[in-house]
Parts: structure tokens; sequence; C-alpha cells
């Protein structure tokens, strides 16, 4: 049969990314002493050069499915990029994966054990020169207004917030270790379950530890700039603000912070 995608282009023009997205597989992700069966959904991208008319778009999805049981670990990401990048003539290699990952969590004071998800997302660029692997995690936190403490005799409003983290790290470097580093850097960590006891002891913690999101942001990056094995890193932190009708925002940016 007549291959279209073989012949060659003459419009000169190279595509950075050609492929597929948002395929759902079951996937292997690593972390500090386990693996995690998860469902993720990814997108894989190929670089095509202005030779080649089109990729057989069939062929990155055989090769997600011959690897699906294989665990994520950057040592394997890198071989499945090698192998696509063979069989589609291809410079560089994309992954883009998101899922969500389970961490058991144990409550302050009654100890009962629950399991709490995270939105996370492994991206990963394979290239002829070098690769890069990003972590990212979303992580909740309970965030304690300051300025509400402050002002107010017998209370203080409190949210749930999100800390994002977008990483450039090390090979060595777990999802579980990442969600570790972030999740200490609100008013307070949030639980699956909870008894009365732990609801009183989280609620004066939190009272006597305040933040705004530049404080969560700022005490994040600080504390991410202590691992050696994180390269570059962006922070965000949403606060689902409970007293106002619109969210509070703050970011910061290894990339940004190093030009300003």
């Amino acid at each position: 049969m007549k291959d279209i995608q073989k012949q060659k282009d003459k419009r000169g023009v190279h595509l950075d990314r050609v492929g597929i997205t948002k395929i759902s597989l079951p996937l292997l992700i690593p972390g500090t002493t386990n693996k995690q069966q998860v469902t993720a959904t990814i997108s894989f991208f190929a670089d095509l050069d202005h030779t080649l008319k089109a990729h057989h778009m069939s062929r990155f999805a055989e090769v997600l499915f011959k690897n699906h049981k294989t665990s994520l670990t950057f040592k394997n990401l890198k071989l499945i990029a090698s192998e696509a990048k063979e069989r589609l003539q291809a410079k560089n290699v994309y992954f883009d994966i998101s899922f969500k990952y389970f961490i058991k969590k144990t409550a302050p004071v009654s100890k009962k054990i629950s399991l709490s998800d995270y939105e996370c997302g492994i991206n990963l660029r394979v290239s002829l020169k070098d690769s890069e692997r990003r972590l990212i995690v979303n992580v909740p936190v309970m965030l304690l207004c300051p300025c509400s403490k402050a002002i107010s005799k017998h209370n203080a409003h409190n949210q749930r917030s999100i800390i994002k983290v977008d990483a450039v790290v090390n090979e060595d470097m777990q999802i579980d270790e990442l969600i570790k580093l972030v999740e200490g850097n609100g008013s307070s960590e949030i639980y699956t379950i909870l008894k009365r006891t732990d609801e009183k002891y989280i609620t004066e913690a939190s009272y006597e530890n305040p933040k705004f999101v530049e404080d969560a942001v700022r005490d994040t990056v600080l504390t991410i700039k202590k691992n050696k094995r994180i390269k570059s890193v962006t922070v965000e932190c949403e606060s689902l603000e409970s007293i106002h009708n619109h969210n509070a925002y703050a970011r910061y940016s290894s990339t940004e912070d190093n030009e300003s």
C-alpha cells in the first residue's frame, strides 16, 4: 500500500512537535519505597524534519502500549524515547504525562490512616545532545490569613490552597519526595480522615502559623533550594479564598529570578 507519510515535503518547514495527545494508559510510577500503578493521560511528541511529510501516528501508540507495564524511571523513559526516535527518524522526543498519585497519611493525634491524592506530572525531553526530566506536583495545604488573625478578636479565615511545583530534577528524584518537600510549607497539612482531636490540633496549630500565599511560595522556594537534586523550579500558590469571590496567587521562577 502507498505510504503517504514517507513522501518528501518541499515547503522547508521544520515542525517542533508532532504526535498524539490525551491517550490514557495504566502506568507504573516509581516512588522512594515502591511502585504505584496509576491511570495516566499521556501526550507523546517528536519533531518532524522539514524534508518529511508526516509521522506515522500509530507508531507513537505502539511504543506506548509496548512499554506501559515498564516502571517510568528516568532510565526507562530515556530508553522508550530512544526507541521512538529510531522508529520515527526524529531528533527530539517529548513526553507529557499526568496522573493522580496517592500517599498514605497519618492524622496528627488520632493516628487514623488515609490516602491523599495529588495531581502530578512527569515531562521528559530527550534530544541528540541531552535530556531533561521535570516533575510537577500540586500539593493542597491550609493557609490561615495573617491579616485576618491580626485584626480579629476570636478567629481568622483560612482556606485550602494549592502549591504547585514544576521542577527540573536529577534522575533519582521521585514524585513522593517532591510532594513531601512541599507539603510542610502551608499553615498546616490537610488530611482525608480527621477526628475531632485532629481538627482541634490542626485548627490551633495553623492559627499559630499564619501565612499569605507569598509566604507559602517563599518558604517552599527556600526548602527546595536546600535540595541539590533540583536544578531549577517554578513555584506557584493559589489560595481558594473562603471570604472573597476571587483567589489569591503568587509565583516564583528560578529562571526569572536569575534574570532579574
